[in-house]
């Protein structure tokens, strides 16, 4: 089941709704790397999230943003194990491409180039191959709804350094990625809404090539 809203076919999991929202939590202090501090039930759903990564060969969407400051934007999100672009319709023709350690984005307004860090930016764990969690990430939390699930994470040596939740669809055992909530290490929130989600279907490795590359 869908819902319509702005136009769009939106998947049916609220991502205002309380199972979907991110967890309120301190960013500081020390945390502990991997999820076996958990009860069980949070630790089987850790490592279906887990499984979901490693055996997921590409995942497309349509996206709607909301960044610092209501920030908004909307585009075609691309994901491949390692590599993540985003391709904006609005609010102009920018090209976003995570890769390794670093992300650049390519205004298409004025062709400007800005390249970042991402070593201590919590969208770094979504381009980890294969995806540990007992590897330098906590996984702090976890909620689990009747059609949906999400898990959040943080690096285990450094929490103030960002949190990042990923929100799932869970329709009969099947998790899709319909969400990427984050807050980095200055507070600020990002999101992304994904609809109309496409997965493992063949990608050109050619899209993820960066302009410095």
């Amino acid at each position: 089941m869908r819902q319509k809203m702005g136009g769009r076919q939106w998947s049916s999991i609220a991502l205002s709704m309380g199972i979907l929202a991110v967890p309120v939590m301190s960013l500081s202090g020390c945390a502990v790397s991997g999820y076996h501090h958990l009860p069980d039930a949070q630790q089987d759903a850790a490592r279906r999230v887990q499984k979901y990564f490693n055996d997921l060969s590409s995942l497309q969407a349509n996206f709607a943003q909301e960044g610092p400051g209501r920030q908004q934007g909307d585009g075609h999100f691309t994901y491949v194990p390692g590599a993540l672009r985003l391709d904006y319709d609005i609010p102009n023709k920018t090209v976003l491409i995570a890769k390794g350690d670093y992300l650049t984005l390519n205004d298409g307004n004025s062709g400007a180039v800005t390249r970042m860090s991402l070593k201590r930016n919590p969208m770094g764990f979504l381009l980890r191959h294969p995806l540990k969690f007992d590897d330098g990430v906590q996984v702090s939390n976890v909620m689990k709804g009747m059609d949906s699930l999400q898990i959040s994470l943080t690096q285990a040596d450094n929490p103030s350094q960002g949190l990042l939740t990923l929100q799932f669809s869970d329709i009969h055992s099947h998790l899709s990625l319909i969400g990427i909530q984050g807050v980095d290490g200055r507070g600020h929130h990002f999101g992304l809404s994904l609809y109309e989600v496409k997965e493992n279907e063949p990608v050109s490795a050619d899209i993820f090539t960066q302009p410095s590359e």
